[in-house]
């Protein structure tokens, strides 16, 4: 046969192009592959330390439960007279820790008149109410042993009668006449606790407890089981004995991966990658010391990257088969095109995942006001109660016409408007209406002053410059909004001072300043002022509640709220400063952006 010179010259140069173009080709897919995989590796990173903080944000909201729901048991407990029996009992003690066994003599701790030793009307009170665990503790020769409990030993007995050792941290608290709040090992398993010294007469005697387990993975798990990484991809959770905790189709199966196993040995977090048959998984791993448990994060690289290198063997096959110019830059766009089409749809997926993190974070908000609501709930509305029922018992005891029939149903009044109160409050949580209606403001305040306390050493003055002072608002919410402020700017000012409430305002607004002459607020503090749960008071004495709500309830009013502030005694007076603007004319309202 014969071949054209040119033909002849042409085709080994035309080999050399289609090598050189096939290893460029399988260089670049390669290439390609392995800066999708890292990609894929960094958003399951980012998945697992996701979850992580939501998983710390679990953590801390348990421990201002525990602390709230003590501050309930211990109003609660003191309510009513404690004190010791003369006549001590022997008792069989259980070391919680060690499971020895030894008796000693106890004086049984009474509470009303009822013995507390195996009594657990008042501990399964508490455990109603709250929905945490709760124990009465007595001091004994080898530490703190439960008297009252609802904690149970995994046969299903209370565990009366088990006692946390001397050499234990809540112990040493205890015996050093402080509170304790962190974990703590509670008969067979870990929680979040919180422990305050329970004393008669100026001894400590004992200890009261609330806590809840660590590990509650059912809302976790809800919440993970909406999360998704690309086409194949899904966060999961297990312990360190491989059981699948939180998983979309194995859940409470062990892993049975000894490959696995071997990769994490110990190891606190990192990336792996097993082959199952022929797909090859990577994942993301890392553990959380507080659950005792590994947060994960799992996809299979093969299936995410099925298109490209679909689009690469196609692309392959088409540079033996079409002339080199033309093939090259086919090749080119086609690969460049599928390649981005991948990313893109990668970066969709990181977006999906910034989505979920806003929701998580708006989840985060909305658990905040729930929890402003429970905690509300927890410590004013159990007080209310005793105080409403013992009220009508005082009131249906008293005789017909006694001099203090009308105090007592003032007291009951009262008692039955606070709860009214609290009900709004929960109700503002879940966002609530506005109902506005005209009101004289000056006028208002006078009638906020007179639901304040205000000790003799501080004067309380109220000032118009406004010809007009009436404004739309809800006379309920607003109220709050007034006596909080006041009362903390009194709170402020411990040695006296002056509170200066003054009315001004605009045709289309009305603002209110409400100033005392106080410590003032550090800046530092100043941007977390009316974050729920922010508070400069020791434990017990506030709960951070008082300014978000105050905010909230402006916002909600269409209006807003600036705060001035000096702590410096050098620079200026010190003094802090409200400033309320609302509008004239208001409007109902269901919802708005706290």
């Amino acid at each position: 046969m014969n071949i054209p010179l040119r033909l002849r010259l042409f085709f080994p140069v035309m080999a050399v192009v289609v090598t050189v173009a096939l290893l460029i080709t399988v260089w670049s897919i390669n290439r390609s592959i392995n800066s999708l995989n890292q990609q894929l590796t960094n958003i399951l990173l980012l998945e697992v330390q996701t979850i992580t903080k939501m998983f710390e944000r679990e953590h801390s909201l348990k421990h201002e439960k525990v602390s709230t729901n003590l501050s309930m048991a211990s109003m609660l407990f003191h309510s009513s007279p404690v004190g010791l029996h003369r006549t001590p009992i022997r008792v069989e003690a259980e070391n919680q820790e060690s499971g020895v066994v030894h008796s000693t003599n106890l004086q049984p701790l009474y509470r009303d008149g009822i013995s507390l030793w195996e009594s657990s009307r008042f501990v399964d009170s508490i455990e109603y109410a709250t929905g945490a665990s709760a124990t009465i503790f007595q001091l004994i020769d080898s530490g703190l042993v439960r008297v009252s409990t609802s904690i149970r030993k995994r046969s299903g007995e209370r565990a009366t009668g088990t006692y946390i050792p001397n050499r234990s941290p809540v112990t040493g608290a205890i015996l050093s006449g402080e509170s304790y709040y962190g974990r703590a090992f509670v008969v067979n398993e870990w929680y979040t606790t919180a422990y305050e010294p329970v004393m008669i007469d100026g001894d400590i005697i004992g200890a009261l407890y609330t806590g809840e387990k660590e590990k509650d993975m059912s809302e976790l798990g809800e919440i993970l089981s909406r999360l998704t990484i690309g086409t194949s991809g899904y966060p999961f959770v297990f312990d360190k004995e491989g059981v699948l905790l939180i998983h979309p189709y194995r859940e409470g199966e062990e892993w049975n991966s000894e490959a696995f196993g071997e990769k994490i040995s110990g190891s606190d977090e990192g990336v792996i990658t097993l082959r199952r048959g022929g797909d090859r998984e990577v994942i993301a791993y890392r553990y959380f010391d507080p659950f005792e448990l590994y947060i994960a994060a799992s996809a299979m690289s093969n299936i995410e990257n099925r298109d490209m290198i679909r689009g690469a063997v196609t692309g392959a096959i088409l540079v033996s088969i079409v002339a080199i110019s033309a093939l090259l830059l086919l090749l080119y766009r086609f690969t460049t095109d599928r390649l981005y089409r991948y990313l893109n749809a990668l970066e969709r997926s990181e977006e999906k995942l910034a989505s979920a993190r806003d929701a998580l974070k708006q989840s985060e908000k909305l658990a905040h006001m729930g929890q402003v609501s429970a905690g509300i709930a927890h410590e004013l509305n159990n007080p209310l109660g005793v105080i409403t029922m013992y009220s009508n018992i005082i009131l249906d005891e008293l005789p017909e016409g006694s001099d203090i029939e009308d105090d007592i149903k003032l007291i009951a009044a009262q008692a039955e408007r606070c709860k009214k109160i609290v009900g709004g409050l929960l109700n503002f949580a879940r966002k609530s209406r506005v109902k506005p209606q005209s009101t004289d403001i000056v006028r208002f305040l006078h009638e906020s002053i007179n639901n304040v306390v205000v000790p003799d050493n501080i004067e309380v003055s109220v000032r118009s410059e406004e010809s007009t002072e009436m404004a739309a608002i809800d006379r309920e919410q607003m109220m709050q909004v007034f006596t909080n402020i006041m009362k903390n700017g009194i709170e402020a000012m411990t040695d006296g001072g002056r509170l200066t409430i003054t009315v001004s305002g605009k045709e289309e607004s009305v603002v209110i300043s409400i100033a005392d002459t106080g410590k003032g607020i550090e800046p530092e503090n100043m941007e977390k002022l009316f974050t729920p749960f922010f508070t400069t008071k020791r434990v017990g004495k506030g709960t951070g509640l008082g300014l978000a709500l105050v905010y909230g309830v402006v916002k909600m009013h269409k209006g807003k709220i600036d705060v001035r502030s000096n702590s410096d005694r050098e620079s200026a007076p010190t003094g802090t400063e409200f400033i309320i603007t609302l509008p004239r004319k208001g409007e109902e309202s269901d919802d708005t952006d706290i």
